[in-house]
C-alpha cells in the first residue's frame, strides 16, 4: 500500500510539475513581442468579432477564445498608428456582419483618423453578403481609401429590417399564461410573451429606432464614397448588386483578390520608403504598445478604465455559456470601483457600458460607486458600446459626461416584472404540485398560480417604486426636470443621435471622445497623455497555477469547461438565447431590460 500511495504521489507531483511548466512556457511565449520593420503595412481582419473587455479567468479566456481582440485595443492601436511613421497604410479584410453599429461607428472614425494622417487603406472582401445582409461590413469599408471586391462577389446591402418576435400564441397552445407588469407604454420587452403582435407604442419606437439607423447608414455611405444620398438610396433599392454592377454604382472600386490587395499595398508602401512588411494589428500594438494599459507614459496622469459588459446581475461577474461572454456582476464592477476610488494615484474614472440592463437593485449598486466616485473628487466619463439601455443607463445617469455613438441603442427608462405561470402545462402533463407554506404571499412568485389581487397590487407598489426612482436618479443625474424626464422616459429606446438631441447623452463618439471629455473633466489641455490601468483585473496565469497547486482552480476550471461544453453545443441557438438568458437566469429583480427585436443587417 505504501508503494502504491508512492507511486500516485509520484505521479501527481510530475503533474503538477508539467502542467506548470506548459503554464510557464505560454507566459513566456505570451510576453515574448515582436520586432517592428523600419516600413509597415498593418493588417486587420475586420472579419472577426471584438469584445469590450478580455475575459478576467485565463480558463475562461483560453476556452471562449484567447486571441479574442477588444474594441479598446484595435482602436488604440490604430491611434498610434496614425503618429508612427513606420506605418505608411493598412490593409485590411471584411465582408461578413460581426459588429454592432456602434462599434462598426468606432471602427470607422478610427480608419478615418489614420488617413487624415497621411496613411492609406485598403479594404477587401470576396462579397459583401453573398447570401446575407452586407449592410453593416459596406458600411466599415467606405471609412477606407478604396474598397475591393472579389469577382463573383456581391453588395448585398439590401437594406435594415427589424423583426419582433411574438410567442403568445405558442404559449397559449401550451396552456402557459405570461403575467408581466410594466411602467411604462414604450416597456416592451415582455411584448413578446404577452402579445400576438405589437402594440401601438412597440411599433412607433421601433418604426423610429430603424429609420434613425437607415439614414444614419445612407449619410455616411453617402459622405464616405462622395455620393448624393439620393443615389445611395436608390443603389439600396436595387441591391443584391452583381460584382459589376456595384463597380458602375461607384460603390466599389475595383475588383481583385486578397493576394492582389495585399500586393498593391506593399507596393504602395515602397514608394514611400523602400520594401515593406506585413505586420498584423495585433502583432504591431504588442511590439509597439508597451504596457497593455499605457496610453500615453508612466509619468502622465493615471486614470482607470472599466468595462461593464453584458447583462446585469447581482453578485460577481460570470461567463455565461449561453451567450459566450460574461455577465456584468455588480459586485465585480462596484470593487472595481473602490479600487479606483480607493487609489489616490488615479485621477478620473472612464467607463465603458456595454449592456441591455438587468437587475434594477444591481445597477443601483453599481450607480452609488459612480456617484461616490464624484463625491471624491474623481470625475467618471460614461462611454457607452453598442447598447446601454435600461439598466445600462440606470448605471450610467450619475456620471459626469456620457458619451455615446450614434448607432448606440440607449434609453428604455423604465421597468418590468412578472413571471411565466405553467399550471396549465403542467396539469396537461400530469404533473401535480402540492403547496404547503406559511405566508400570504409565500407563492407569488411561484409559476404554479397566478398572482392574486394582493399580490397584484404588491407588484404594482414593487414597480412604481422603482419606476420612479429612476426617473428620479435621470433627473438628478442629467440636471434635467422630473416632468421632462417622464415624457422621455416610459420605456422608450433611442439611436444615441436621438439620446443627444433629447439631453440624455452629452457627446458622440467612442474612446477618443469619451478620452476628450476626460482631459476636460480634468482641466488638460487637448491631447495630454495619460497612463491608465484596466479593472475588473485579468487573472493571470500565475494566478491560476497558484491556485491549481492549492486546488482552489476545481470549480472554476469544471464552470468553464460546463460553459465551453455548452457553448458549442447551443452555438447555433446564441442569437436567440443570448437575448432570453437575462430573463429566464435573473432573480426576479430583473427588471431593467430593453425591448427584444431581432435586426438583420446588424
Amino acid at each position: 500500500m505504501r508503494i502504491i500511495l508512492r507511486v500516485f504521489a509520484i505521479i501527481g507531483f510530475l503533474s503538477v510539475v508539467l502542467v506548470a511548466g506548459l503554464i510557464a512556457l505560454g507566459i513566456h511565449f505570451a510576453n515574448r513581442k515582436p520586432t517592428l520593420p523600419d516600413n509597415i503595412v498593418l493588417e486587420l481582419d475586420l472579419e472577426q468579432p471584438l469584445v469590450e473587455a478580455a475575459a478576467t479567468d485565463p480558463v475562461a479566456g483560453l476556452l471562449m477564445g484567447q486571441n479574442t481582440r477588444t474594441v479598446q485595443e484595435v482602436v488604440r492601436a490604430l491611434g498610434r498608428a496614425a503618429a508612427d511613421p513606420r506605418v505608411k497604410g493598412i490593409v485590411a479584410r471584411t465582408g461578413d456582419s460581426v459588429h454592432s453599429l456602434a462599434v462598426t461607428q468606432e471602427l470607422r472614425e478610427s480608419i478615418i483618423a489614420l488617413r487624415k494622417e497621411g496613411r492609406f487603406a485598403i479594404v477587401h472582401a470576396e462579397s459583401f453578403g453573398e447570401t446575407g445582409n452586407g449592410m453593416q461590413p459596406y458600411l466599415l469599408a467606405t471609412a477606407f481609401d478604396q474598397v475591393w471586391m472579389q469577382p463573383l462577389g456581391d453588395l448585398a446591402i439590401t437594406g435594415i429590417r427589424a423583426e419582433l418576435a411574438f410567442l403568445r400564441g405558442t404559449l397559449d397552445k401550451l396552456k402557459v399564461e405570461p403575467q408581466f407588469r410594466k411602467r411604462e407604454e414604450y416597456k416592451t420587452f415582455a411584448e413578446q410573451y404577452t402579445e400576438t403582435g405589437p402594440t401601438p407604442a412597440n411599433r412607433e419606437a421601433t418604426e423610429a429606432l430603424v429609420g434613425d439607423i437607415f439614414d444614419q447608414w445612407v449619410a455616411s455611405v453617402a459622405q464616405g464614397r462622395g455620393l448624393d444620398e439620393a443615389v445611395v438610396r436608390a443603389a439600396v433599392d436595387r441591391a443584391p448588386l452583381m460584382d459589376g454592377e456595384a463597380v458602375d454604382a461607384k460603390l466599389i472600386d475595383k475588383l481583385g483578390y486578397w493576394d492582389e490587395a495585399v500586393e498593391w499595398a506593399l507596393g504602395r508602401a515602397a514608394l514611400a520608403g523602400g520594401p515593406a512588411e506585413l505586420v498584423s494589428l495585433h502583432d504591431y500594438f504588442l511590439a509597439a504598445a508597451g504596457d497593455a494599459t499605457d496610453l500615453g507614459g508612466t509619468q502622465a496622469p493615471l486614470i482607470a478604465i472599466i468595462v461593464g459588459e453584458g447583462a446585469i446581475m447581482r453578485g460577481d461577474s460570470r461567463s455565461d455559456p449561453l451567450s459566450g461572454e460574461e455577465t456584468f456582476g455588480a459586485a465585480t464592477i462596484a470593487a472595481a470601483f473602490d479600487e479606483a476610488i480607493g487609489n489616490d494615484q488615479v485621477k478620473a474614472i472612464l467607463f465603458r457600458v456595454d449592456s441591455p440592463g438587468g437587475s434594477a437593485v444591481a445597477s443601483e449598486v453599481v450607480r452609488r460607486k459612480v456617484v461616490k466616485a464624484r463625491e471624491v473628487g474623481k470625475p467618471v466619463i460614461i462611454s457607452m458600446g453598442a447598447v446601454a439601455a435600461s439598466g445600462g443607463y440606470w448605471v450610467s445617469m450619475g456620471a459626469d459626461r456620457i458619451v455615446a455613438q450614434p448607432g448606440t441603442i440607449t434609453g428604455s427608462i423604465g421597468v418590468l416584472a412578472g413571471k411565466l405561470v405553467t399550471r396549465g402545462l403542467t396539469d396537461w402533463a400530469g404533473v401535480n404540485f402540492e403547496p404547503v407554506s406559511r405566508g400570504a404571499n409565500a407563492g407569488m412568485w411561484s409559476s404554479n398560480e397566478p398572482f392574486t389581487p394582493a399580490q397584484e397590487e404588491r407588484l404594482g407598489a414593487f414597480l412604481d417604486n422603482t419606476y420612479q426612482a429612476f426617473v428620479r436618479g435621470v433627473a438628478e443625474g442629467r440636471g434635467m426636470a422630473p416632468e421632462r424626464v417622464a415624457e422621455l422616459a416610459k420605456g422608450r429606446v433611442y439611436t444615441g443621435r436621438q439620446a443627444l438631441e433629447l439631453g440624455l447623452v452629452d457627446a458622440l463618439g467612442g474612446y477618443t471622445t469619451a478620452l476628450a471629455e476626460l482631459r476636460t473633466a480634468l482641466k488638460l489641455e487637448p491631447g495630454t497623455p495619460l497612463s491608465a490601468i484596466s479593472l475588473p483585473h485579468k487573472r493571470s496565469q500565475f494566478d491560476l497555477l497558484m491556485d491549481m497547486l492549492s486546488g482552489n482552480s476545481r470549480v472554476a476550471l469544471g464552470d468553464a469547461l460546463t460553459a465551453h461544453v455548452a457553448g458549442r453545443s447551443l452555438g447555433p441557438l446564441r442569437p436567440v438565447m443570448s437575448e432570453l438568458a437575462p430573463h429566464l437566469s435573473a432573480d426576479q429583480d430583473m427588471v431593467a431590460l430593453m425591448p427584444a427585436m431581432v435586426r438583420q443587417g446588424f
